[in-house]
């Protein structure tokens, strides 16, 4: 008797390929973060990566290395990507500390 191949069997054993090949979108997300990051090390300002509610937290440094103000949360987005109703709660509970970034 053979083995029958079922639905679940991929013929050339390719895999997750989704995993390794992100979605172009994905991927200039990510190049924008970057960007805003190394951006942000140039003008001198310490940029923390935040896991939830933001991107990153900024703070800004003056000519001495002494802290400016207060930190600032920043999202980035990349062209007309939404802003999602979390997003939009943050940005009025911070007011004037949260700030949003298009790349």
């Amino acid at each position: 008797m053979t083995k029958e191949t079922s639905t679940k069997d991929k013929p050339y054993g390719f895999g997750n390929t989704a995993r390794r090949f992100p979605h172009p979108r994905r991927q200039k997300g990510s190049i924008a973060k970057d960007r805003f990051a190394f951006d942000q090390s140039i003008q001198g300002h310490d940029c923390q990566k935040v896991r939830r509610g933001g991107d990153f937290l900024v703070q800004r440094r003056d000519f001495f290395g002494e802290k400016e103000g207060e930190a600032t949360l920043f999202e980035v987005k990349t062209a007309n990507s939404r802003v999602t109703e979390e997003q939009l709660n943050r940005k009025q509970k911070l007011r004037g500390r949260y700030r949003l970034v298009r790349y």
